[in-house]
């Protein structure tokens, strides 16, 4: 009996009701977000927010939190069903989509960066986060003090709360992070650039989906049509999978289902087989096509994002630690991509080429002016963050009554004032309460005037600023 399989009108009219489906449930999830904040305008007090990163006051401190029993039910459904919470349920893929698609309409098709190195940008954010911590406890011989549930006035962790942004970066750096995460990474490197090289929880959700047996699985006849490849957002050469693996095994299969839907045969389908593990490994150190970086690259590409992390992470106090990795890992592309304009005979970055047969197109000029000015920023911001650091730390000595600190404190704030391209208010915080605390109340009154000209409703500064107008 043959098999009567789709044409191509019904296999794109299956594919748009797959993808219009997911965004609806992907723009669903935005609407709770709404729903969860308006309850807590009009309450007072709410559900905490499910942040996966709370699940380190657990792993820490034994903080029972939204987050980490939000990250344990993902974990469970992904070890049953795959990856499908990254692409059914998570609100930055939902942006990293919105942005191809948007990139879609005007003709821009995203090319994912074949490295070597940069993927473990994610997988050390993960270490750092949730592993390093309990190893520095450890080491430091500090005991584990057990599972317990807080209240908003015990600390951070609570299960209900007032402070609905306790864990979240202002408006002003949300927006950044949105666009930085949701969309330019995604122009620069691939339609998942976010997902593939730096989300923490993604490297460990890919961890997991080694060993699921569910996936992306071979159920027909396969003629390798590869039509399923350039149908996968997450870049994966899912024919080649197929035919040597008989399912997808690369863990960042994130199951859109588009694959699915777009085989003519009808032969792959969503089920269950031996898990991938070793497959999944012997698939990256042994790719079918060459890596796009060479050894000198990725260790290029590293440094420099390691640098770049160093550089922004709470600069000015309040650069969040992935959108400094998103940065980190953007400019190693940049830098990778400046190496092979001078190494490559041919370079193309989107529609713009750059190099062609050895010659420099005007294009490049561009280019180059582009990249130096944006790294003779980082370097700045290098610079900045250097004197930040040390101010701080030279704050909290000061703080246990080393005096010797003073000094070095005020020299290192002050040019973070002048010098920066933004006046963070924890400097003002800082050297107010310094002068104040050694009777010096006039040096303390352009700092308390800056700070109520940011918060100009706080009480307590504004009974400061006129003791210290009327001093003496």
């Amino acid at each position: 009996m043959s098999h009567s399989f789709p044409t191509p009108e019904q296999i794109q009219k299956r594919s748009a009701r797959m993808s219009r489906r997911r965004a609806l449930i992907l723009t669903g999830l935005y609407v709770l977000f709404m729903v969860h904040l308006v309850h807590w305008w009009i309450a007072g007090r709410t559900v905490a927010p499910a942040e996966l990163n709370e699940t380190m006051f657990t792993l820490e401190q034994g903080v029972v939190t939204i987050g980490a029993i939000l990250l344990i039910l993902i974990l469970i459904s992904i070890f049953f069903f795959g990856r499908f919470f990254c692409s059914w349920g998570c609100h930055i893929l939902a942006l990293e989509d919105l942005a191809s698609w948007i990139l879609g309409k005007f003709g821009i098709r995203p090319k994912p960066v074949r490295s070597r190195l940069l993927p473990l940008a994610a997988l050390s954010a993960l270490i750092y986060m949730f592993v390093w911590p309990t190893l520095l406890r450890l080491y430091e011989g500090r005991a584990w003090p057990g599972l317990r549930v807080l209240t908003d006035e015990q600390g951070l962790g609570s299960f209900t709360t007032e402070q609905f942004t306790r864990n979240l970066p202002g408006p002003l750096m949300t927006t950044v992070t949105f666009i930085v995460v949701g969309g330019a990474i995604v122009w620069l490197m691939g339609s998942r650039g976010f997902c593939r090289y730096v989300c923490p929880y993604g490297a460990l959700f890919a961890g997991v989906d080694r060993v699921s047996p569910a996936g992306i699985q071979l159920v027909g006849d396969c003629d390798g049509c590869g039509k399923c490849t350039p149908a996968c957002t997450s870049h994966i050469r899912v024919h080649h999978e197929i035919q040597v693996h008989g399912r997808v095994v690369t863990p960042g299969c994130l199951k859109d289902l588009d694959c699915v839907m777009s085989c003519p045969r009808d032969a792959l389908k969503f089920g269950y087989s031996k898990p991938p593990l070793l497959s999944s490994f012997d698939n990256f150190t042994k790719p079918d096509v060459p890596w796009a970086w060479t050894w000198p690259q990725e260790i290029l590409g590293v440094f420099v994002c390691l640098g770049t992390l160093l550089a922004t992470r709470q600069l000015y106090g309040e650069v969040p630690f992935l959108l400094a990795i998103t940065l980190g890992v953007i400019a190693a592309w940049g830098a990778v991509t400046t190496l092979k304009l001078i190494t490559d005979v041919n370079l193309r970055v989107g529609r713009w080429k750059l190099k062609y047969h050895g010659d420099y197109k005007p294009a490049s000029i561009g280019w180059v002016f582009l990249v130096s000015a944006t790294f003779a920023l980082l370097a700045h911001s290098g610079w900045i963050r250097w004197h930040e650091h040390q101010g701080q730390k030279a704050w909290i000595q000061v703080q246990r009554g080393d005096s010797t600190q003073i000094e070095p404190m005020t020299e290192h704030l002050y040019i973070v004032i002048d010098y920066g391209l933004w006046r963070p208010p924890y400097t003002d915080r800082m050297l107010a309460d310094l002068w104040l605390g050694l009777g010096e109340d006039k040096r303390a009154i352009p700092h308390l005037e800056q700070l109520l000209i940011i918060w100009p409703e706080n009480e307590a500064r504004k009974k400061q600023l006129y003791n210290a107008r009327n001093a003496h």
